[in-house]
């Protein structure tokens, strides 16, 4: 474990004597990607921008054992405004690495389905190029091609952003059904394009099915995966509401999707999801609440996990003088065909330091880990998490 933590603390170290840091806009992104908002202006349209994170994740009691392991996670990436670079307007130029170092709760302590920290890897080592695409906006349109995480645009529910548990950020209905499905920490090449007419936005893209291996047969030549999603905000009472409703189906053209990588049991499969957004503010505090709901209409085979809900509260700013201080309770339920359900209870704080540094602790209820059958069922398990973070970016301006 110990091991597992000397990379990132050297890194973080030489990073911070390297650069000077401040606090970007940063919202909290599902397929824990650098925020496109959070790369500002710092030289000649050039942004520079870095986020690291370093969690200890214990089993305390129940599950397969109780024990302790870590993980952390270390992005960088650089972006070129074309606007600021004094060349065309609207466009953006986008390249991002990772490298994680991640231990595996769930198979070794937890037992359980949905995934209790969203930083695990499927490997215990990744370094890898994460995203690499250009971003063009023209009036109400925006075209995205590259590299990219489709699920930093589709199947997101930004009030449920803080929260650790890993069906939050994206249902399990696809990653449990699709495991090697492009989302954290996978990418493929693919283009996307969206439409804002005031509170209305349309969203539709087609992406390569291989995230282990996305420029093994590039542009989808081992099969895609195509997704498509509908949001809508209107002002209700105090706040406002967002409701999102999409669709994804990914088809694979060949045995090596299926069987040497095993991204999926069968040629095709499809689903749906939805999840509506309230925002309102009471008190001098941020609120919010969410609703989240998946299924997968196939046969077990094909999905085993054939349906999922979640619902939640947030509360920002809730400590004078401490803006950013944020308060998660959560609650997901993720349904076996075949088997039982898991749910999962969740209460987390993030709270900032001091400049780009915060500290995130976590403490989760997980029933029926696995999904188990009553005769196959493992105990009960409460796991905490203690999260520590940094992001920082360059902000010199020049003109």
């Amino acid at each position: 474990m110990f091991r597992q933590h000397r990379f990132f603390r050297y890194l973080s170290l030489s990073t911070l004597m390297f650069c000077a840091s401040s606090t970007a806009a940063w919202a909290a992104s599902s397929g824990q990607s650098i925020p496109e908002a959070a790369h500002q202006n710092w030289w000649w349209g050039l942004s520079i921008v870095m986020h690291g994170e370093v969690e200890s994740v214990s089993n305390l009691d129940g599950g397969i054992a109780t024990g302790t392991t870590a993980t952390g996670l270390w992005k960088g990436g650089i972006a070129l405004h074309t606007g600021k670079a004094g060349w065309w307007q609207g466009g953006l130029f986008v390249v991002e690495g990772l490298a994680a170092d991640s231990g595996a709760p769930d198979n070794l302590y937890v037992g359980d389905l949905q995934g209790v920290s969203n930083l695990t890897t499927p490997y215990p080592h990744m370094a890898r190029l994460y995203k690499a695409y250009y971003r063009q906006n023209l009036g109400p349109y925006t075209l995205r091609l590259g590299l990219i995480n489709p699920n930093d645009y589709f199947n997101v529910t930004g009030v449920a952003g803080q929260l650790f548990n890993a069906s939050y950020g994206i249902y399990p209905t696809i990653t449990a059904n699709l495991p090697f499905t492009p989302t954290y920490p996978y990418s493929s090449l693919g283009v996307m394009t969206s439409a804002t007419w005031g509170g209305s936005t349309l969203m539709v893209g087609a992406f390569g099915a291989d995230g282990v291996h996305p420029f093994r047969a590039p542009w989808g030549g081992n099969g895609m995966i195509y997704h498509g999603e509908v949001d809508q905000s209107l002002p209700l009472g105090l706040g406002t509401a967002t409701l999102k409703v999409g669709g994804y189906y990914n088809h694979d053209y060949g045995p090596y999707l299926t069987q040497n990588i095993a991204i999926g049991p069968a040629p095709s499969q499809g689903g749906f999801y939805g999840a509506a957004e309230y925002r309102w503010k009471a008190g001098g505090n941020d609120w919010g609440a969410f609703l989240q709901g998946g299924g997968a209409p196939n046969n077990a085979k094909v999905s085993p996990v054939n349906a999922y809900m979640g619902a939640g509260l947030r509360l920002r700013h809730f400590i004078t003088g401490s803006l950013g201080s944020t308060l998660s309770l959560g609650m997901n339920r993720a349904w076996l065909r075949q088997n039982g359900a898991e749910t999962s209870l969740e209460i987390n704080f993030r709270q900032p330091i001091f400049k780009g540094f915060y500290v995130q602790p976590d403490l989760q209820y997980i029933i029926n880990p696995g999904a188990n059958s009553s005769e196959n069922a493992i105990p009960n398990a409460w796991v905490a998490i203690l999260r520590i973070g940094w992001h920082y970016h360059l902000t010199h301006q020049h003109t």
